[in-house]
């Protein structure tokens, strides 16, 4: 290994999604001595990247570093800017040992396969042996959104917190939430914002079929105002507060500093859970519960140098649902085939798994799934693809003034769905086969206006046709052939829907007259809709202390849930029309079920 040439060298590490990160590599005697991040951090997965990752480099001298747990795309960008640094300063990366981390895979290209067994008994097997013993009175598994809240809530309660996190850094799925529900709070009072709260309960209900207990939603309205008011002491930023892009039915939605809770939410509660005392334990994964007579009492958990044994009085599941596990999302009814993941690789249901195990009341076949579509063949790379101006959630894949068919090339559905709903876009499709979307030349640049090159996007999209979903043909009668769709029946089909069109009233579905629009000249296309899953809810049954409750309704005495692996408040779909109540939820269950653990542990004598 040759001696590198001293100075400083000005490199930049590429980050998830276009991110980036400049940093400064200095050299002193021929070696690493110091690698600077030349920007603020943004979120706590960049300071446990760029600060662990770059003490190891200099440390070890030495590329082959750990990566961190759920940071694995930053993990590589920071390798490969100190190798450019090293190359830069006359040596060569690979006498370094660097090693490349391979991220999670973005899309599930196989259908799952469900288990037949739904005991889920590894996850309360005792390991075979048990480096370290630990206890505290009050044990959080998950430092997301609600982790995070219930952390600071506890100590404010008393009691010795200890959260245990899977990812090498606090936040999880948490930190692309952009806003937080709220009636009635100071901000919108300052707006001259007023809603009824029955009102919101009432139209939650009717949304929901009535299939929820509603006593959850009166306690979410109506704590939500005291909930922002407690997160504003602690320090936590809010810019706004709007009805979130006109898709809200009333203006509740409270925006994060810088669009995301990784800005104005996660830094200033960590920094609030250290003033208090929090004790956390990154990179460490719950692997089997503790219960015995009856009774949870911990958690057994694997670092990445020990096995360990935490004994608990109460215990909090808040593991972000099961967003990225392709077979409970399949145990959901939903198709898993060319699913995209929009979630963090840790959202693998392991407090769902845990909960299972405990025998609790199994909720997730009932619980809703934040899926949309997405088109294969355009851009879809990261966690963001739902606010991808072409691909995204509102964009061309959603629907509106497009037509969907099925694989008998019939219509299906009001493609204009998602007016009532932005998650009503994907739940038909739980009813075919397989989807398929239809549109021309007018209706694209209708949809896409506005946005940079996006003709030429779409030109290279047919041209490389990923995963051969997209595909474009001057007239109506070749658009059938390419995915083995009846002819007849698809060109009928589009045909009728030009004549409801041009009549302005739309014989099947009832579209709205504004969304009936003909395509009647050529270039058409016809794509297939493809699953993109943004959150999965874990289906944990809970009352209304979010105590984990079994099939009977009762309670599992020291076993708590929280956040993503509750929300016994919705049936099947996300009722988004009502803004940012799952963030509001998350931090409402994560205080209360602190506050209810430090009542049961104070039964406990």
């Amino acid at each position: 290994m040759d001696s590198l040439k001293n100075g400083k060298y000005n490199v930049t590490a590429h980050e998830l999604e276009g991110a980036t990160m400049p940093l400064t590599v200095e050299i002193e005697e021929g070696k690493i001595a110091r690698v600077e991040p030349q920007r603020e951090y943004k979120s706590a997965l960049e300071e446990a990247v760029f600060d662990k990752g770059a003490a190891q480099i200099v440390a070890k001298q030495c590329l082959d570093i750990d990566a961190i747990t759920g940071a694995t795309v930053s993990t590589n960008g920071l390798i490969a800017a100190v190798s450019d640094a090293i190359e830069e300063a006359g040596g060569d990366p690979a006498d370094y040992a660097q090693e490349k981390f391979t991220p999670a895979a973005e899309i599930s290209t196989e259908e799952a396969t469900v288990s037949q067994s739904d005991d889920y008994a590894e996850w309360r097997e005792a390991p075979s042996h048990v480096d370290k013993e630990i206890s505290t009175e009050y044990l959080i598994v998950g430092a997301g959104i609600a982790g995070l809240a219930s952390a600071v809530q506890a100590r404010e309660e008393g009691l010795e917190t200890l959260v245990i996190e899977k990812n090498g850094f606090v936040a999880g799925n948490g930190g692309g939430v952009e806003g937080i529900f709220g009636i009635n709070t100071k901000m919108q009072q300052e707006a001259g914002i007023h809603a009824e709260k029955e009102d919101i309960i009432a139209k939650e209900m009717e949304l929901g079929q009535y299939r929820a207990d509603g006593a959850f939603w009166v306690d979410l309205v109506n704590n939500s105002a005291d909930n922002i008011e407690w997160l504003l002491k602690q320090g936590v930023q809010l810019t706004h507060v709007d009805d979130y892009h006109g898709t809200c039915m009333f203006p509740t939605f409270h925006w994060w500093k810088g669009g995301f809770a990784s800005e104005g939410y996660v830094p200033y509660m960590k920094k609030r859970c250290d003033e208090l005392g929090v004790k956390f334990m990154t990179s460490t994964s719950a692997i089997s519960i503790i219960k015995e007579d009856g009774t949870v009492k911990g958690v057994y958990a694997k670092s990445a140098d020990e096995i360990v044994k935490i004994n608990a009085k109460a215990t909090l599941l808040c593991t972000g649902g099961v967003g990225h596990s392709a077979e409970l999302i399949e145990k959901q009814g939903w198709s898993t085939k060319n699913l995209h993941y929009c979630s963090m690789p840790s959202n693998t249901g392991d407090g769902y798994k845990m909960a299972m195990a405990a025998g609790a009341k199994d909720m997730l076949v009932e619980s809703p799934e934040f899926m949309m579509n997405y088109i294969m063949a355009l851009p879809h790379e990261g966690v963001h693809l739902y606010i991808d101006p072409i691909n995204g959630f509102m964009s061309l894949p959603s629907g509106g003034p497009t037509i969907f068919v099925d694989q008998d090339g019939r219509r299906f559905v009001n493609e204009n769905a998602k007016k009532y709903n932005l998650l009503y876009q994907r739940m038909a499709m739980q009813s075919v086969k397989n989807a398929y979307e239809i549109f021309n030349q007018d209706v694209y640049d209708k949809i896409t206006a506005g946005v940079p090159d996006a003709d030429s996007i779409l030109a290279e999209a047919v041209k490389t046709n990923e995963g051969e979903s997209l595909y474009k043909e001057d007239n109506i009668d070749d658009l059938a052939k390419h995915f083995g769709l009846p002819k007849d029946v698809l060109v009928k089909t589009i045909n009728d829907y030009n004549k409801f069109a041009r009549q302005g009233k739309d014989e099947e579905f009832a579209k709205d007259s504004d969304s009936l629009v003909p395509m009647e000249e050529g270039p058409y296309y016809i794509a297939r809709l493809d699953p993109s899953n943004l959150i999965g809810i874990g289906g944990i049954g809970s009352n209304r202390k979010f105590e984990a409750i079994d099939a009977d309704f009762n309670t599992i005495p020291g076993l708590y849930v929280a956040g993503m692996d509750s929300t016994m408040q919705y049936r099947n779909v996300y009722t988004i029309t009502l803004g940012g109540s799952a963030c509001a939820h998350n931090v409402n269950s994560g205080r209360h079920a602190a506050m209810n653990a430090k009542d049961y542990i104070a039964s406990l004598g």
